[in-house]
């Protein structure tokens, strides 16, 4: 089976180095509940308030208007290894405080936007959490349904000084190994990628983007091959039966419109 990778390995001898950086970078965090983890400019991030960051991002990333359902429902996504509360008053709570720090701004609507330095913030955390996921596959061979709950729990650790060494340790990878566009790499999305439910039937195409957040769908795709730089064979897509229907390496796989709609592909 064929597992996406980022763009190169490193050496045994820096695999041992980067343990020693990061390890070196993990004794230095705070043990307090709520402790800040990082500063940009006069802003003190929580672990928490990283999370909502990254989590507004997403929904962002997805084409999706940031409202609170949309949003409740991406930090459901989150590992509960993070230890997010998702009820309602954790949330307006959260996004008050967050708004008071001027990182978000809402909307008459309630719709919530990233201010300048709130999207920084953010863009930050998703390449240090797309990076770590880098890392981790190509340094270390985690299994890609495990990659996300690692990642995040690596992300919060991850200086400016480490986050440098990796990039250049790694070639400057573009892509994670799910396929999602790291910021600040020079990443360009090709203007014909759509999701898998509006593929035309019969087109060779390439997966170019798989979700990463949910680890029993990522062993489906990985089993059954869909993996960002495969070719597939678009077979039928069915609304009126709520499915897609793929052959990838000879094989015939089946895929709901739900997560249809989260796969991105590209003309082969």
């Amino acid at each position: 089976m064929i597992v996406q990778h980022c763009n190169q390995t490193a050496s045994p001898d820096r695999v041992r180095s980067m343990d020693q950086d990061m390890a070196e970078r993990a004794k230095g965090r705070s043990t307090k509940s709520g402790a800040a983890r990082h500063q940009h400019g006069e802003v003190r991030l929580t672990q928490a308030m990283e999370n909502y960051l990254l989590s507004i991002y997403l929904v962002e990333e997805q084409g999706l208007r940031v409202t609170n359902s949309n949003l409740v429902a991406q930090l459901r996504r989150v590992p509960e290894t993070e230890n997010l509360g998702t009820s309602l008053p954790s949330v307006s709570g959260m996004l008050r405080r967050m708004e008071r720090e001027q990182l978000i701004r809402i909307t008459e609507s309630r719709d919530i936007g990233l201010t300048t330095t709130g999207n920084a913030l953010a863009e930050r955390m998703i390449r240090r959490h797309r990076l770590a996921a880098c890392m981790i596959v190509d340094l270390l061979g985690v299994d890609l349904w495990n990659v996300n709950a690692q990642a995040h729990m690596l992300e919060h650790a991850i200086s400016d000084e480490i986050e440098q060494r990796i990039r250049e340790r790694l070639g400057n990878p573009q892509t994670d190994p799910f396929g999602q566009p790291i910021p600040g790499s020079g990443y360009l999305q090709s203007k014909s990628v759509v999701t898998l439910d509006h593929a035309p039937n019969g087109s060779q195409m390439v997966i170019d983007r798989i979700p990463e957040d949910d680890e029993e769908l990522v062993k489906y795709l990985v089993e059954a091959g869909v993996l960002p730089g495969v070719h597939v064979s678009v077979d039928d897509v069915a609304p009126f039966r709520g499915v897609v229907s793929l052959t990838v390496g000879g094989k015939a796989a089946v895929l709901g419109y739900a997560v249809a709609n989260r796969i991105k592909l590209r003309p082969a």
